[in-house]
């Protein structure tokens, strides 16, 4: 976050390293647009992670109206703010964590040359800026109170 921040500061709001990768091989970064020069931010913000860290090996990026410590809130960015087919960059050859088993040659010979390499991930799920007010959450209903039906 300290490295993010310098190079661009403000732009990166928060950052949480999720369980799901052991604590360092995934990242999500929720990102701060103010305008539309800012488009374009959130994938360096995810280049100067992996090259502060060289085991971090998926990054995703969301808005800051993302609970980025909920599971359920990332998911649901992915599903309606992404598109596979442009929000997905994958960076090859690069240094990985050394107890990641895919990172082995024999897993793709093609790819990775010595062991200890990887692809890296962005998945960046953030709107962009131009479009902010065609990406509003819709509004749930209040939900009554279930005890006064026991009654």
């Amino acid at each position: 976050m300290n490295l993010v921040d310098r190079a661009i500061p403000g732009k990166v709001k928060n950052v949480y390293n999720a369980p799901a990768g052991d604590g360092k091989l995934m990242t999500i970064m929720q990102i701060h647009k103010e305008d539309e020069a800012d488009e374009g931010i959130q994938r360096q913000a995810a280049i100067l992670a992996f090259s502060a860290f060289k085991e971090l090996k998926t990054v995703i990026l969301v808005d800051e109206d993302v609970d980025i410590f909920d599971w359920n809130d990332v998911m649901w960015t992915i599903n309606t703010r992404f598109q596979a087919d442009k929000d997905i960059m994958v960076l090859e050859g690069m240094r990985n964590h050394p107890l990641d088993p895919s990172e082995l040659p024999e897993y793709d010979p093609a790819r990775i040359r010595i062991r200890g390499m990887s692809s890296k991930l962005v998945l960046d799920g953030t709107v962009p800026f131009d479009m902010k007010d065609k990406f509003k959450r819709a509004p749930f209903k209040e939900m009554p109170d279930w005890r006064e039906y026991l009654e």
